[in-house]
């Protein structure tokens, strides 16, 4: 990512400043300017554009806003910016206390294509949208692209912790942590699975059905070492249950032989006695059906005479409707006449009213004329709030005038006292310049104190080094003449080791023989070989050792010196008290510096106020002028207005007139709203006569039409009636029976009924024998006693077959899950040890996360050492702590100091060394993210403060290493005072601040 451009207003000093960084594109730049100036709240607007964040922890939004922004001025950062070939543009507003509301206006973000279209608009998205785009949040870009003032040292003096958080957010090693956890997962559900599974065989086999039996029972209680020998039972159980089975089979069949010869004899018997009984029933239905007959016979003639109302019976209901009709239309025909009278008189009295109106029409015409002239005034509020403030008109001018006076005063008075007390711009930038030259000889005095400390205790050192070295030789000669001692006392023994080759060889030497290994004759063997004693090995290997150890000690100091001699060669030593008088004398002239510093500033902050006084009393006495002309403007249209309000209307007093048009207002609407109802009313009742005489003439039709039709059936049912002998009346309730079809159905039945008992009782007849009842009880009990056996027996075998069935059901389980559980088995070790090697729990106690971690510090170690062996003229070197290490460390950094050949703690380096141990690191921490990650650019880094403290030859060598890194593409900024930069950079952004407020220029 390289910024392009980025535009910020009402942002920290800047009011409205625009950085164009295509002058520094691909090369490096300084950023110079007083303290305080806001050089770092360029990096914060950089770092805010991008993820709505600052680019250090310690300040928050609100602290950025610029002091000097009124309540509707709005803060904005625009930033343009470049990755990976395409242009990025987003735009932030900051959230503000707006005048007149109770909550702070909301942030505003923005993200733009290099198109200029809109990407996203809401402030999680463009957040998301940057770290999609970029490929780091808001803590990597600070980590790794931007080195804030305060934390440009973090990930040096950071817990070993700390860096676990920083590395595994910049590396994302957090995913083999949730490898680590999802295998821990995985392991707790293979081993609950496989208890399950053990679980379940002895459930299933704990369910085998057959333990009613004394010998399942026994084999169901017995313990088996195995899952086979449980399979080996089952067999045995389903072999006795298959006997058991076999047995009751045959004794149901034996019984069913005999169940069947009885039944057929029952059978016989219950036959006959069913049909004896059928006959006597068919018997006693037919007596039942002979009662009834005379009432069948009534039923009859009801049909007869039902069928003959039936033939008249529509012309019964068509005579009877048009009875009806011509009552209702006679009774209709009286209500509209009665109506019809009403609504003429009505008419009429419409007609009287109508007259009357229009006789006074004449004098609400011409008031209706004088409200339409006069009605701007009571429609027009401005009109009337001009006749009516007349004389508030004329105070105000009159307060007006004499403020203005006063404020004119004022500004005489405040001219005075900035005279008085100006501040001085040169005599400020002396004073600074004056600071600044004191800070930088009091850290050179600073550094040559720290050298000349470190000269005296690497004397010291040396000397200790020296004393050392005298005591080792002494005791390497005094060993060397026990040594020398020891061996003469035992130089005619063997050791352990060659006494048994010595035996082992005179096992194969004969006297007249040659030996077996130098082929020369043998003539003698000796008889008694003297060996060493136990202790005797004992201190001869203790001798040695010692001696060994002796020499290495003395090579290992005589190195270290030799290391100390050549990193300080000649170094010339000063008086160290006289450096830190000095140095005191300047700490001394410093405080008076600052002290007059804070004076003048106290005095600019002072000429400051008086400034803004001076420009609010200004604005304040312009606005004044500008609202008494206002006012004398309002005065005279306001006379104007109330003459032309008295020519019109006639009135003086505006609530006289008022009162006037409200009442002409209500007549006349009065005399329009009672015309206009007349005449709705006249018409209303016009059109009701009309209606009335259409439904007159509609009713006197329908009459007719109904008497012709009483006129052509009357005669006809009157013939009928007399020749059936029945009245209307009977005739219509006869028609109007609901339940014939139920009496026509009961006569059917009646009468199918009787025909087929007699066809029974005929057939029952033809086949029987006698009628004499047969007793069957015999023969029910001895079927009773064989039932139920069989249905013990059946339940016998239904039990044993059900039993038999549900144990080949278990077994077959039983069976599947042992194939699974070997299998879940086998797999669950892999993923134990799998578990434990990720986890750490093995002979190196290293998890998989730390060790990768440990992989990308050493990694990141191994880049930095080559600068900083360079920077510090290859004294030091950083170094991962080797000490003892769980899951949570392991990953300290400790600096090795070559010239006392051992390891220092990060926090021994002075102020300047710790600079560069930082710069160094972070240097490689970009290159080493770079590497490993192909999708990330990093084309930019922003370094903030930390020059002061090299000396020059450091400084020097810094500056190389970043400008090594700019040939490579890569934009360096660098925030500094140090006065030296400005003479090697060859762009330099300055930053000039003058009343609160700074603008930027490059040069």
């Amino acid at each position: 990512m390289k910024p392009i451009q980025i535009s910020m207003h009402y942002f920290g000093p800047f009011e409205n400043e625009t950085i164009d960084f295509t002058k520094v594109k691909d090369s490096m730049f300084l950023i110079s300017g007083r303290t305080g100036s806001g050089k770092t709240m360029i990096f914060d607007a950089i770092t805010y554009a991008l993820y709505g964040t600052l680019s250090t922890r310690d300040r928050t939004e609100g602290s950025v806003r610029s002091q000097f922004a009124t309540d509707d001025d709005i803060s904005s950062i625009r930033l343009q910016f470049e990755i990976r070939g395409r242009t990025y543009t987003v735009e932030r507003t900051l959230s503000y206390h707006k005048a007149g509301r109770k909550t702070p206006v909301p942030p505003k973000a923005v993200l733009y294509s290099g198109e200029g279209e809109v990407i996203d608009s809401s402030i999680n998205g463009v957040k998301q949208s940057i770290m999609d785009i970029i490929k780091l949040n808001a803590d990597q870009f600070r980590q790794i692209l931007v080195l804030p003032q305060g934390e440009f040292k973090r990930l040096l003096t950071s817990s070993s912790e700390q860096k676990q958080e920083i590395l595994r957010t910049l590396f994302r090693t957090e995913r083999f942590v949730q490898f680590e956890n999802k295998l821990n997962e995985l392991k707790k559900e293979k081993l609950k699975d496989t208890a399950v599974m053990e679980t379940k065989i002895q459930e299933l086999f704990n369910s085998l059905s057959g333990d009613e039996h004394d010998a399942v029972r026994s084999m169901m209680e017995a313990d088996y070492p195995t899952s086979a020998k449980r399979v080996e039972a089952i067999s045995q159980i389903q072999k006795l249950l298959a006997e058991k089975l076999e047995a009751v089979m045959t004794e149901a069949t034996s019984q069913q032989k005999a169940f069947e010869t009885i039944k057929k004899r029952l059978d016989a018997k219950e036959l006959h006695n069913a049909k004896v009984k059928e006959l006597q029933e068919i018997a006693d239905g037919l007596n039942n059906l002979e009662s009834r007959k005379s009432e069948i016979k009534e039923l009859e003639k009801v049909l007869t005479d039902y069928r003959i109302a039936k033939e008249k019976e529509y012309a019964l209901k068509k005579e009877s409707d048009a009875l009806a009709e011509q009552k209702r239309l006679g009774l209709s025909l009286k209500e509209l006449n009665e109506a019809q009278h009403a609504s003429q008189k009505k008419y009429e009295g419409h007609l009287s009213e109508y007259e009357e109106l229009k006789a006074a029409e004449g004098r609400f015409s011409e008031m209706e004329k004088w409200l339409n002239r006069t009605e701007r005034f009571i429609s027009d509020a401005h009109i009337r709030e001009n006749i009516s403030g007349i004389e508030e008109l004329q105070r105000a001018k009159t307060d007006s005038e004499e403020a203005s006076k006063r404020l004119a005063c004022q500004i005489e008075e405040l001219k005075g006292h900035m005279q008085e007390d100006a501040w001085d711009r040169d005599a400020s930038d002396r004073l600074a310049r004056a600071i600044f030259e004191n800070e930088k000889e009091r850290m050179a005095l600073d550094t040559a104190i720290k050298e000349e400390q470190g000269n005296r205790r690497n004397d010291e050192e040396k000397s200790k080094i020296d004393e050392e070295l005298l005591q080792l030789e002494k005791q390497s000669e005094e060993t060397k003449e026990k040594l020398e001692k020891l061996k003469r006392s035992v130089e005619d023994k063997f050791s352990t080791e060659d006494g048994h080759h010595i035996s082992h060889l005179l096992q194969h030497l004969e006297v007249g023989h040659d030996c077996p290994v130098c082929r020369q004759p043998v003539e003698t063997l000796p008889h008694d070989v003297e060996m060493l004693t136990e202790a005797e090995e004992e201190r001869l290997k203790t001798l040695n050792d010692a001696m060994q150890h002796l020499a290495e000690r003395q090579s290992e100091l005589q190195a270290k010196r030799r290391v100390m001699e050549e990193m300080t060669p000649d170094k010339k030593r000063m008086d160290l008290e006289v450096l830190k008088k000095s140095y005191a004398d300047l700490e001394s002239a410093y405080q008076q510096l600052t002290q007059d510093q804070q004076a003048d500033s106290e005095r600019y902050e002072r000429q400051s106020e008086y400034n803004e006084e001076y420009k609010r009393l200004e604005q304040r006495l312009a606005d004044g002028r500008v609202d008494e002309n206002n006012i004398t403007h309002q005065l005279h249209r306001a006379q104007e207005l109330k003459d032309m309000f008295i020519t019109e209307t006639g009135y003086e007093q505006f609530e006289a007139f008022a009162q006037a048009f409200k009442e002409k207002r209500r007549e006349v609407d009065g005399y329009r709203h009672r015309l206009q109802q007349n005449e709705s009313m006249r018409l209303a009742t016009k059109d009701a006569l009309a209606r009335m005489e259409e439904k007159t003439a509609a009713l006197n039709e329908q009459a007719v039409k109904v008497q012709q039709t009483l006129s052509s059936l009357t005669p006809e049912i009157d013939q009928f009636t007399h020749e059936v002998s029945m009245d209307r009346e009977e005739l219509i309730r006869i028609s109007e029976r609901t339940d014939i079809g139920e009496i026509e159905a009961s006569i059917k039945s009646y009468h199918r009924e009787k025909e087929v008992a007699l066809d029974r009782k005929r057939h029952l007849e033809s086949q029987m024998d006698g009628r004499e009842w047969m007793d069957p009880s015999g023969e029910q009990e001895k079927l009773a006693a064989i039932e139920k056996h069989l249905e013990s027996l059946t339940e016998s075998r239904a039990k044993l077959n059900a039993q038999i069935e549900h144990n080949d059901k278990n077994l077959k389980r039983i069976n599947d899950l042992i194939d699974q559980h070997e299998a879940a088995l086998e797999e669950t070790q892999a993923l134990l040890s799998l578990a434990d090697a990720v986890a750490g729990r093995n002979d190196q106690k290293v998890s998989l996360e730390r060790f990768v971690l440990t992989y990308y510090l050493d990694r990141i170690l191994q880049i930095a050492n080559i600068r900083l062996l360079e920077m510090t003229g290859h004294r030091y070197e950083l170094r991962r702590s080797t000490s003892r290490s769980n899951r949570k460390t392991g990953l300290d950094i400790e600096v090795f100091d070559f010239y006392n050949n051992q390891p220092r703690h990060i926090s021994s380096l002075s102020g300047g060394e710790s600079f560069q141990a930082a710069l160094t690191l972070a240097l490689a921490l970009n290159e080493a993210l770079q590497q490993e990650s192909g999708g990330i650019s990093l084309e930019t880094m922003l370094i903030d403060e930390g020059f002061g403290t090299l000396d020059p030859e450091t400084l020097d060598v810094a500056v190389n290493t970043l400008i090594d890194l700019q040939t490579t593409g890569k934009m360096v900024g660098i925030i500094s005072h140090v006065e030296e930069l400005k003479t090697r950079m060859e762009h330099i952004l300055e930053v000039d601040a003058a009343n609160e407020r700074s603008v930027t220029r490059f040069k």
